[in-house]
């Protein structure tokens, strides 16, 4: 950011044009004494005089801009942001157990569908800091609280169905994010729990993480994406490739909603497809908003003095072009 420090001086440029005009066009130009009158020479002496009448005046005019400028004090300001905030700390614990490849978000699977989503999520809070909680059988951490959106995102889109597994340990799902937010010191601590399931593993139970997270002030909004019944599921066979059949899952809202009404959160939110699904995020954006303050601090560097430089060189070129270089016309 550029700034002048005294622009009060910025005035005075309105004189330069009046002083060029007195010196090109107001002042009596002194007429030059020849001895004796020769067509060719006049014209000559005519040429070079109005050469130097208009460049000495242009060079004075640059000098004056130069020194005008400077007293101005130009200089260059290197902002900084000086952020005071009561941001939100939040952790996405999704489901990738198997049921999250049903194809009833067509054209995409479960977990392809909540992971667009978040990832929409995190883009529009770009001063909350995000971790992220994947579960099946068990629970694993992929990513820690972090201002870097990029790669939670990323980490997002690493995301894949762990096939191999056979339950859904959605307790062990919240505890773990429970873990994650316990130590925090936000203004809003929230877990976002994506799960298409029933609990029916791990050796904490939904409400027990419930418990947890309320001890610890933290809010925890559930999200059961899918239906109860038949859904397609894809099926990779080595002779015939990919089709798929239907396939039957249950979701326990019940289970859900109390573990919205232990966190006081009110009930669990439900999406049958894409649209629904995105809606309640955006609902969830608006519950949990983040205030914060930016003010921009300016490190100042002067810029004077290449204008004194300048305004130098340019007086030494006059100087020069007066005493070596400009022809000498006979009185």
């Amino acid at each position: 950011m550029l700034k002048f420090a005294q622009p009060w001086w910025l005035l005075a440029l309105l004189l330069i044009p009046l002083i060029w005009l007195w010196q090109t066009r107001w002042q009596n130009p002194r007429k030059p004494r020849l001895p004796f009158t020769r067509i060719s020479l006049l014209r000559q002496i005519g040429a070079q005089s109005r050469f130097w009448k208009y460049l000495f005046p242009a060079l004075r005019a640059l000098i004056l801009l130069c020194l005008v400028l400077a007293l101005a004090q130009p200089r260059w300001g290197t902002g900084t942001r000086d952020i005071s905030q009561k941001g939100v700390d939040i952790v996405l614990a999704v489901d990738i157990s198997g049921s999250m490849l049903a194809m009833d978000f067509a054209p995409q699977n479960r977990l392809a569908a909540a992971v667009k989503v978040a990832q929409d999520f995190i883009a529009r809070r770009p001063n909350d800091r995000f971790g992220l909680v994947a579960f099946s059988e068990y629970a694993l951490t992929q990513s820690p609280l972090t201002f870097d959106h990029l790669s939670m995102r990323e980490q997002l889109g690493r995301l894949e169905v762990n096939q191999e597994a056979s339950a859904t340990a959605i307790g062990l799902g919240l505890a773990k994010a429970v873990a994650r937010l316990k130590d925090s010191n936000a203004k809003s601590k929230v877990v976002i729990l994506i799960t298409d399931g029933v609990s029916n593993t791990g050796e904490i139970d939904p409400a027990t993480a419930a418990r947890m997270a309320r001890a610890f002030d933290i809010k925890v909004y559930p999200i059961g994406v899918g239906s109860n019944g038949y859904v397609d599921f894809p099926i990779t066979d080595p002779r015939f490739g990919t089709f798929y059949r239907k396939m039957f899952v249950e979701l326990d809202m019940a289970a859900l909603n109390n573990v919205a009404q232990i966190t006081g959160t009110g009930v669990a939110a439900q999406a049958s497809d894409a649209a629904q699904l995105q809606q309640i995020m955006d609902k969830i954006d608006t519950l949990e908003t983040t205030e914060y303050q930016a003010k921009v601090h300016y490190i100042w560097a002067e810029q004077f003095l290449p204008l004194l430089w300048a305004a130098f060189a340019l007086l030494a070129l006059e100087l020069f072009l007066r005493l070596l270089a400009m022809p000498i016309l006979p009185e």
